[in-house]
């Protein structure tokens, strides 16, 4: 492929006639173009040597100025590509700017062509107020690393649909009414909607669901509090025909987009590994030596090991660079988790990350945000690819990601993301979400909040450091993707210069996410009892649900002692008492 700068300013604008308007490649603005090496089109695109075209990065797109707005309505759209390779960046969205500003959104909705067979995408969107341009918006900054799709071509042609298909992406612009209500134009698909718009103050809103039943959607002010476009997202199983705002001038107009529906099939046989069963219990006894002993039973600390803080770290992607980032953060003394999809390059070399003491993870079997899909394809999205991992490995995998963050997805029942999370038997989950905090502020082990994204949260993290070092209790989460550290060795000397002021603190605990679980669940689940006591001798009984073996054996059980303990007999052995805390093992036999 060869590059070229665009010349759009020499190409005439695009024209509106016949209730169609065609907008080629070379009459665009913003990207640049790709050709073959004999001159053919391959489309426009934006990578990051298209930065100095703008002021800032977030107003990086690839835009296309008309001579004439175009009518409001409804508008039948077709992307084209002459590109014919592979996986390429789709996180693009299509923009009528005007009014709102309605987009669809093409990544989670495109069907993917086989290598070498035409690309194109088509979807439907209603604009209530004349068009003045439009646009590909990059969804975020990934655009930086990997161009987008190359687009030769956009077909926008005027249409009056009475009826529209589950697998369509869709897009309304609708304005609310002084009651509250939407005028729907007629009954929407069912499938996955997005419903939101531009708001200063938080609200309500209800659709109503299938048999009639109402699904609430809640809206919340980010902590910038900025105005923005909010949404809400739900499953809806019957047509959609009516929605309301039920909290006065919350919207001037909504921005309904709907997701195409798929169906989706995940290829993985077996069973998931059982974890853990409460019907059956594990026993054993701890004798406590002494003298003048109280009779009291050990307890448990905040952390294990005698640290007052704790430091956690996960990697997504699953890329060929997180060989070399495991090796820099394990030598740093940090336990990492790196989270895999079903076509991610590590499942190639997992064996080597965990040979090196490393810890691997679930980030669903495909990229795609679980409220995007519906409630059975977000749980099978993640139990597919658990169960993928533990066929290879051969042991249970608890830990994930969400991949492209959690947000609810909504439906008559709930929050039916959260329920699948519950659902899957995983035990920890990130989001990304960032939150400076302690012990007592983690109150969901499966929405676990970070402090910041290597890169582009760099200098929260540094600045949430020394918080950190104050804080009795503090818990500090660095997440990444080893694929934005860089190529060359001096991007890799930063990265490792980066962590290493978050490593070797000797007082915190820096465990892999597994052991950050299993060290929760220990101590809400062992039930410590006293069975006997004499002044010298104290016999203490240890209680809890049956774990799977490879579980147990990676389980922390770290126990403050009562006073004057000075010798402890664990299963028949002598433990070492250090500063009157006992650390135990306890595999299941």
């Amino acid at each position: 492929m060869i590059a070229r700068p665009l010349m759009g300013a020499h190409h005439e604008a695009p024209r509106f006639a016949d209730g169609k308007i065609v907008l080629d490649a070379e009459q665009s603005t913003g990207g640049k173009i790709l050709t073959t090496s004999g001159g053919n089109l391959i489309g426009v695109t934006l990578d990051r040597s298209c930065e100095d075209n703008f002021d800032h990065k977030k107003n990086a797109r690839i835009e296309w100025k008309l001579d004439a707005p175009l009518p409001a309505g409804w508008w039948h759209g077709v992307i084209e590509s002459n590109f014919s390779g592979g996986y390429v960046n789709r996180d693009l969205s299509i923009m009528m700017v005007g009014g709102r500003n309605p987009d669809v959104r093409i990544a989670p909705n495109y069907i993917h062509a086989e290598e070498g067979e035409p690309q194109r995408f088509e979807f439907w969107i209603h604009t209530s107020e004349p068009t003045e341009s439009i646009r590909l918006d990059p969804q975020g900054d990934l655009w930086r690393w990997q161009k987008t799709w190359p687009v030769s071509r956009i077909t926008l042609e005027q249409a009056n649909p009475t009826e529209l298909k589950p697998s369509d992406p869709i897009t309304l612009e609708l304005p609310v009414s002084d009651d509250g209500s939407v005028d729907i134009p007629f009954p929407l698909p069912t499938g996955n909607w997005f419903v939101g718009g531009y708001m200063t103050k938080p609200g309500e809103a209800v659709v109503e669901g299938t048999e009639g039943l109402p699904i609430p959607l809640s809206y919340e002010l980010d902590r910038w509090k900025k105005r923005r476009v909010y949404s809400a997202s739900f499953h809806i199983r019957s047509p959609l025909n009516r929605l309301e705002i039920l909290t006065k001038d919350l919207f001037s107009s909504v921005i309904m987009r709907h997701k195409a529906t798929r169906d989706k099939s995940y290829d993985v046989e077996g069973e998931l590994m059982q974890t853990v069963d409460p019907t059956r219990s594990v026993v054993d006894t701890l004798e406590l030596h002494g003298s003048q002993l109280s009779g009291g039973a050990p307890t448990f600390p905040v952390f294990p090991e005698g640290k007052d803080k704790v430091v956690l770290t996960s990697w997504d992607d699953g890329k060929s660079s997180d060989l070399r980032c495991a090796e820099i953060l394990i030598k740093h003394g940090y336990s990492p988790t790196f989270m895999l999809n079903g076509n991610s390059p590590a499942l190639n070399f997992m064996d080597q990350l965990e040979a090196m003491g490393a810890e691997i993870g679930v980030h669903g079997y495909s990229h795609t945000a679980l409220n995007t899909l519906t409630p059975q394809a977000a749980l099978e999205n993640i139990t597919a690819m658990r169960l993928l991992l533990e066929n290879r490995l051969g042991h249970p995998v608890i830990a994930f990601s969400y991949p492209n963050g959690y947000a609810p997805g909504l439906d008559e029942e709930g929050d039916y993301v959260y329920r699948a999370m519950q659902e899957s038997g995983l035990w920890i989950a990130r989001t990304q979400l960032t939150q400076r905090q302690t012990i007592e502020d983690v109150d969901d082990l499966l929405l676990m909040r970070s402090n910041g994204l290597w890169g582009s949260g760099n200098k929260m993290l540094v600045a949430d450091w020394p918080v950190f070092l104050e804080q009795e209790n503090a818990v500090f989460y660095l997440k990444g993707h080893s694929w934005q550290i860089g190529n060359s060795d001096e991007q890799w000397q930063k990265f490792d210069d980066f962590v290493a002021q978050f490593a070797g603190h000797p007082t915190a605990w820096y465990p892999s996410n597994n052991e950050f679980a299993l060290w929760m669940w220990a101590k809400e689940n062992i039930d410590i009892s006293v069975e006997s006591s004499t002044p010298d001798t104290t016999i203490v009984k240890l209680e809890r649900p049956w774990l799977n073996p490879w579980l147990a054996e990676r389980c922390p059980i770290s126990l403050d002692l009562p006073a004057h303990v000075t010798s402890v007999t664990w299963q028949g052995s002598e433990i070492p008492v250090t500063d009157g805390r006992v650390e135990l093992s306890w595999p299941q036999l």
